[in-house]
């Protein structure tokens, strides 16, 4: 069973690009092994959302558990929300549709 998650965040004022680059030399000095897709997209809100699409919950899961997390990374080019968490995240199971035809 594959796995989603995603991650909306806020970046600060100006650190956008910076964020972008430091994301985009992460993902290449430590691929994610069994990702299907991951992508950003632009929420028009100043917000963005990063999101994965993982082949099974193990490689979620071992993505977790790295010493170097991707929030880690993200987190001093992020505003964080007024509850205090620098990051909106959500995760679970990828539902076939096709399974219900």
């Amino acid at each position: 069973m594959s796995m989603m998650n995603c991650m909306r965040f806020r970046p600060k004022e100006g650190q956008t690009d910076r964020m972008f680059k430091a994301l985009a030399e992460y993902i290449h000095e430590y691929p994610y092994d069994n990702c299907l897709h991951h992508g950003l997209i632009d929420l028009g809100t100043g917000e963005y959302a990063f999101f994965c699409v993982w082949e099974t919950v193990d490689a979620f899961i071992n993505v977790m558990n790295r010493d170097l997390k991707t929030s880690d990374l993200m987190r001093e080019y992020v505003e964080p929300y007024d509850d205090g968490e620098s990051f909106h995240s959500f995760s679970g199971p990828d539902i076939d549709l096709a399974s219900y035809l």
